[in-house]
């Protein structure tokens, strides 16, 4: 779940596979597949239309639950939970004790709440506890520019292999 709970923060609310590649330890043919499955004019980079789309337009696990068109912490609160059912279902199908186990739920549910205000205010830049569709996109365009290391407008499998971006990213998820 600590994985889970730090790829939610960094990526801070949209579930972005490519945004914690170096922190997951993606191969390079994970890596491949991720652009790939996101490069829908098959040119083997992604634009920022494209990772738009694979991240905001087309995801279904949107955390818009009630579909009014703003996130709420209440909302990312209960997707993580369901997330955590995920795991726990996870760590018994693995053989974790239920003590070991149970200590992970507890744990998990009390930082739940915080995290899910904390993506929140990562996002709300007009402070009014709501991210809008023009709060995701600036946050969206945000992320892309970071993946982008050599600025072309374009993530290739090169932007993201780069030692630059591994460490780059090392260093944000060590936070």
């Amino acid at each position: 779940m600590k994985n889970l709970t730090k790829s939610i923060l960094a990526t801070a609310l949209i579930i972005s596979a490519s945004s914690a590649i170096a922190a997951e330890g993606y191969s390079i043919a994970k890596i491949k597949e991720m652009v790939c499955n996101m490069d829908d004019n098959t040119d083997k980079k992604i634009n920022f239309k494209e990772f738009f789309e694979a991240n905001v337009t087309d995801n279904n696990d949107s955390y818009d639950v009630n579909k009014d068109g703003y996130i709420t912490a209440g909302e990312v609160a209960l997707e993580m939970k369901e997330d955590l059912v995920d795991t726990i279902n996870e760590l018994r199908k693995h053989g974790v004790s239920e003590e070991n186990t149970n200590a992970t739920i507890e744990s998990e549910l009390n930082a739940i709440e915080s995290e899910s205000a904390a993506i929140i205010a990562t996002m709300d830049t007009d402070g009014d506890n709501l991210v809008e569709p023009e709060e995701i996109k600036a946050f969206q365009k945000q992320k892309f520019a970071e993946l982008d290391k050599n600025k072309d407008n374009l993530i290739s499998k090169k932007d993201l292999t780069s030692k630059k971006h591994q460490l780059y990213t090392y260093k944000k998820y060590q936070k």
